[in-house]
């Protein structure tokens, strides 16, 4: 299929859902759902795949609402990355949830996408199969972790991801590596104005975050560490017994983080002693940096050169500039391919050590919008941030089809990958038996 004829195809066929598709964004948006408990969310995108011919199944009982959505038959098999977690506070209104990264979208243009390509596949009798996965709690960097450790993932030919943003471009070098870690530890209680008797947990997580103080000092410019306190008593006057501290280590590769963990670590255990305290550490997550794939980032970026940036009009800068920001939005397609890693993480970038990942960004809101924040929501579910969507849906078809189609292009990005990956042995950095625990650390 010629370049124009398939860019007609892939848009007619996104155009057919394009009505419904902004329902569910809308719908999801409203819903707000936190990670691990986007239970109406997923099943909105579950029984909308299964309403176009897809069989779904809920598979993987640490994650229940993760859920697996497939189409066609024979290979390639073509993997399509869905998310729909909201952010706390980050709501419209203080103290509540909401899209502030844009997984209302997220979710929904995989999802038309997948039908788009699945559709475009059968009409034109080819055989291949279209995967969905829908991923929980990627804003807890922890729903792709269990579902890989629990098997999914594999036996995919390749897979595409995609991200809202404020610029239209490939996502090609990902983010950093992460542990997520929380230590609790355990003291003794006693009367604040006679705490001879006692032992602060409260201390020790305080004097834990000073040695981490220290040690940032010996550790490379890349490495980020960031902790909040979740638990660290009741009253000044009693002797907190428990305290509870959470930490992320990034960094940019896999072997940095294993080795800032260690030492932070250590930190825990110094100031445990110091107090005479216990502590216990349990690490909540870890995910990989981004296994590079060029033929994979060329064809994204091919595809959404084809597709083209989402148009801006004149009630999308009137819309944001009555929200109170800049009405200045980003126009085409950025089409060089960064090799610079970013500082955030993304647990789609361990599914890359598990098949071929391309992934890009689309733009969905204006230029300094801040991610993470209510101004981002309230620009998520506007007639730009659909257009956005419905953008991502067609690059979404039009890399499939290319995958499906071409088998020497998928060759060499199969052969790329089995480069990155030679040697390597995929672990999932948490315990086997481990289930989330995303709603109490």
């Amino acid at each position: 299929m010629r370049s124009d004829a398939k860019r007609r195809a892939v848009k007619k066929a996104v155009a057919r859902e394009a009505r419904t598709a902004k329902r569910l964004a809308s719908r999801i948006w409203e819903l707000a759902e936190p990670p691990m408990q986007e239970v109406e969310s997923s099943r909105l995108l579950a029984d909308y795949l299964a309403g176009r011919g897809f069989k779904v199944e809920f598979s993987v009982p640490s994650v229940p609402t993760g859920f697996k959505a497939t189409c066609g038959k024979g290979r390639p098999v073509i993997g399509f990355l869905g998310e729909y977690d909201a952010l706390p506070d980050c709501g419209l209104e203080k103290g509540t949830y909401g899209h502030a990264c844009g997984h209302n979208l997220l979710g929904v243009a995989a999802a038309v996408g997948a039908v788009a390509a699945a559709r475009m596949l059968e009409a034109q009798k080819k055989r291949g199969r279209v995967v969905y996965w829908g991923c929980p709690a990627e804003e807890a960097l922890a729903g792709k972790v269990y579902m890989a450790r629990d098997g999914a993932f594999r036996r995919l030919d390749a897979c595409l991801a995609w991200h809202p943003g404020n610029r239209t471009g490939v996502k090609a070098a990902g983010g950093s590596a992460l542990d997520s870690l929380v230590f609790e530890f355990y003291g003794q209680t006693a009367h604040g104005a006679s705490a001879e008797g006692g032992r602060s947990a409260l201390d020790a997580a305080l004097l834990m975050d000073v040695a981490a103080n220290y040690l940032r000092e010996h550790v490379p410019d890349n490495v980020r560490m960031h902790c909040v306190i979740r638990e660290g008593g009741n009253a000044p006057n009693v002797v907190p017994g428990y305290a509870r501290i959470w930490y992320y280590t990034r960094a940019v590769d896999r072997a940095q983080v294993d080795d800032i963990t260690r030492r932070l670590i250590r930190c825990a255990k110094g100031a445990a002693m110091a107090t005479e305290t216990r502590v216990r550490v349990k690490k909540i997550t870890g995910i990989y940096s981004r296994l590079r794939n060029g033929p994979m980032g060329e064809l994204v970026r091919d595809n959404l050169v084809l597709m083209g940036a989402p148009r801006v009009t004149q009630a999308d800068r009137d819309r944001v500039k009555k929200l109170g920001k800049k009405p200045d939005f980003e126009k085409g397609v950025h089409t060089e391919i960064s090799e610079t890693a970013g500082k955030a993480s993304s647990d789609e970038d361990s599914v890359s050590w598990l098949a071929p990942l391309g992934a890009f960004n689309v733009a969905c809101v204006s230029k300094g919008v801040r991610g993470h924040h209510r101004e981002y929501t309230a620009q998520s579910n506007l007639p730009f941030a659909h257009r956005g969507m419905l953008t991502a849906a067609q690059v979404f078809a039009g890399v499939c089809w290319d995958l499906v189609t071409d088998a020497k292009l998928l060759g060499r990005i199969r052969d790329e990958f089995k480069k990155g990956t030679k040697g390597f042995k995929y672990d999932p950095l948490i315990p086997k038996r481990q289930r989330p625990t995303l709603d109490n650390v």
